[in-house]
């Protein structure tokens, strides 16, 4: 194993603090540590959604690769993002959507965003690595591979060495230049290829077409910028009204509501990045002005952009805290 790797083989303080709820059996959901706007959800065992924020120390970050904590509660979450679950040594309890199996070493499971899941490490010898892969950056590299994921809810892949691949992304952590996410980028390539290569797909499950959530949560946050009722009705082929009414049954909120929601959390996450001036935040998640998005962002958490930004400028763990929106904990 190379030096980034033989860390994985001690438990952290996190593994430690786990393993004591374990074996005192307070091993629940309200005892794993999350970032604070997701804990009450937590408490409450709903269903949780992640951003690769809550893991990154850069809201763009194409690729993030960290441990997957032993003794870790369960709580089932999704994501916006593709992970990636290899298993180094030992096994893990997969549960995705109801599906409860079991993943041995040598193992890559691919999980497409919006599926809820959860992952079950519960010895010392267990060794799992995930892999945090942008949706935009994964869909590139499942065209061009040919691998035919993106109609799929997972896939996974045996008989795979990975190590090569995992320290050397691991190592990349470290260094963090200028180059650093290309790197990644050309390493997580590889580590997919040899994935096509040398694996054998073991299992893979296509998305049911009934997931009407997840296909109305997809579009919208694929088209974030400009979407519309409209738009979004013409997708579907169907008229505003009834697209506007299944919105509202299969999600529990209205169309307008998610979209602001999803543009705040994502204005949220871009505040993180200095380079960016609130103009260029306000186009990218689909305003036409500062002064609009401005307004907008501070009815929604109580304060202006920029203070947003000077008042989340550092991080807590290598973790991006994210505002409280106005009336409490919004679960994403």
């Amino acid at each position: 194993m190379g030096k980034f790797l033989d860390e994985f083989y001690t438990l952290s303080d996190e593994e430690k603090y786990y393993r004591t709820l374990y074996l005192e059996g307070k091993s629940r959901a309200e005892f794993v540590n999350l970032p604070e706007e997701v804990e009450e959800a937590a408490r409450l065992e709903e269903k949780i959604v992640l951003s690769s924020s809550y893991y990154s120390k850069s809201g763009d970050a194409s690729v993030i690769v960290l441990k997957h904590p032993c003794y870790m509660p369960l709580y089932l979450h999704s994501h916006r993002f593709v992970e990636m679950n290899y298993v180094l040594r030992g096994s893990v309890e997969e549960n995705i959507e109801g599906q409860v199996f079991t993943l041995g070493k040598g193992s890559l499971l691919i999980l497409l965003p919006g599926f809820y899941h959860s992952i079950g490490v519960f010895d010392d010898e267990t060794i799992a690595v995930n892999i945090l892969v942008s949706r935009e950056f994964f869909a590139f590299l499942d065209e061009r591979f040919a691998m035919d994921l993106a109609s799929s809810s997972f896939a996974v892949y045996e008989s795979l060495e990975l190590e090569k691949e995992i320290e050397a992304l691991l190592q990349e952590e470290q260094i963090d230049d200028d180059v650093t996410a290309m790197r990644k980028e050309v390493i997580t390539a590889s580590l997919l290829l040899n994935a096509k290569r040398n694996g054998v797909l073991k299992m893979k499950r296509e998305v049911d077409k009934r997931n009407e959530v997840y296909q109305i949560m997809s579009y919208i946050e694929e088209n974030l910028k400009d979407v519309t009722l409209s738009s979004f009705a013409a997708h579907f082929n169907l008229c505003e009204q009834y697209a506007s009414r299944m919105i509202k049954e299969k999600t529990g909120q209205l169309f307008s509501a998610i979209v602001k929601r999803l543009r705040m959390e994502t204005a949220c996450q871009l505040l993180h990045n200095d380079r960016l001036t609130v103009k260029e935040i306000a186009y990218k998640v689909g305003y036409s002005s500062a002064e609009q998005f401005s307004r907008t962002f501070r009815d929604y958490y109580l304060m202006s952009p920029g203070a947003y930004r000077k008042k989340h400028r550092f991080s807590l763990g290598g973790t991006f805290l994210q505002a409280e929106p106005r009336g409490g904990f919004h679960l994403h």
